[in-house]
């Protein structure tokens, strides 16, 4: 297994749990109190809750105060997954009817019902449209009520001219955030999707207003987000997610095949085969060994071993973080800021944040990194 870096000893009881939740027969409490803590700040406690409660023999080796702790966590989030139900039904009345839209990630995952949404707790809803359909989408929810929060010229070029998607929205009183996405990746990112591709393999869902990624994109458009739009830091949830998108969609030799041809297709290869490594590692994916995914570089894989375990892996924080995680951590900040943007208009973007800084700050200064 990749090592772990200056993990506590009981993340591996977290991550077996998670892999087989058969395993919680041999849980001490003690090791019960680190692995809930883990788990709550992996945002997994409820993933983990669901997935030992559905398993009878389960629940009978798990102490009673642990179980106080797993049924709190499933009610949490079946509580934000109602909060999102209601959010995605008020967008639905608020879109015209002729306009396609898809919903992505988490809420993507619960329109669909997916065995891995149990437990998950949302925390927005993304929408995708076309980019020409881009202004009436949004003209539509501000018609409705939904608001942007308000940004200078820099904030809201920076979101229109450089990103995929529009300055966050909200509801007045409503809980869920909503971002209007126009493609899958920052208009100035390193990696681009085949986006005609991308909406027109965009499927229905039964029953559903909102329309989502083909199987194959809701896969790479999670390992995207992961490995090139993220900055690596407490995304334990995200490789879970993948893990589950894998054991949803892909069932045989030739699934597979066409995973790495539509990898290649949107030029996607090396995320996706990050992530795949690393699912099989820590949360024992079954991926064929001879998968023809071009790997990465050795020096940026042995780099990559070496960060991701310190900076996606959660921690007890009893005490301050080694120098080795704060190290990391600015790694996965550094390169995220790299593959983002070109390096001119990257130098821009420091400047212009750095200037910020000096001044006294707003929430909507503070929400472009």
């Amino acid at each position: 297994m990749i090592g772990l870096g200056p993990a506590d000893p009981c993340l591996q009881c977290l991550l077996g749990l998670l892999r087989d939740p058969r395993s919680a027969h041999s849980v001490s409490l003690a090791d019960w109190d680190k692995t809930i803590r883990l788990a709550r700040q992996a945002r997994l406690l409820g993933v983990l809750a669901h997935r030992i409660q559905s398993q009878a023999e389960c629940l009978e080796k798990v102490p009673d105060c642990v179980l106080g702790h797993l049924r709190s966590a499933t009610a949490y989030s079946e509580h934000r997954v109602q909060m999102l139900r209601m959010e995605l039904a008020a967008l639905a009345n608020a879109l015209p009817v002729e306009l396609p839209v898809a919903v992505l990630k988490g809420a993507a995952y619960i329109v669909q019902d997916f065995e891995l949404a149990r437990g998950r707790l949302p925390s927005d809803v993304d929408l995708l449209v076309s980019r020409g359909q881009l202004d009436q989408a949004e003209a539509a929810l501000h018609d409705a009520g939904w608001v942007a929060e308000a940004g200078d010229a820099y904030v809201e070029r920076y979101y229109r001219e450089w990103s995929h998607e529009l300055p966050p929205m909200r509801f007045p009183g409503h809980p869920v955030e909503v971002d209007l996405h126009h493609t899958i990746t920052p208009v100035t990112s390193r990696l681009k999707p085949d986006t005609a591709s991308l909406f027109a393999n965009l499927q229905p869902v039964s029953g559903q207003r909102f329309l989502v990624l083909q199987p194959l994109d809701q896969i790479l458009h999670a390992a995207v987000h992961l490995f090139q739009d993220s900055e690596l830091f407490a995304n334990l949830r995200d490789l879970v997610d993948i893990d589950g998108l894998i054991r949803a969609h892909l069932h045989s030799a030739s699934d597979w095949q066409a995973l790495a041809a539509r990898a290649r297709q949107h030029g996607f290869e090396r995320p996706l085969w990050y992530a795949l490594r690393y699912c099989r590692a820590w949360l024992g994916t079954a991926i064929p060994s001879d998968l023809p995914l071009a790997a990465p570089p050795a020096v940026a894989i042995q780099l990559m071993d070496w960060v991701l375990p310190r900076c996606t892996l959660p921690r007890v924080p009893d005490r301050p973080a080694e120098i080795s995680r704060r190290i990391a951590g600015l790694f996965g900040v550094l390169r995220y800021q790299w593959l983002r943007m070109p390096p001119g208009l990257l130098l821009r973007h420091l400047t212009h944040k750095g200037l910020q800084s000096l001044r006294p700050s707003t929430a909507a200064q503070r929400n472009i990194r």
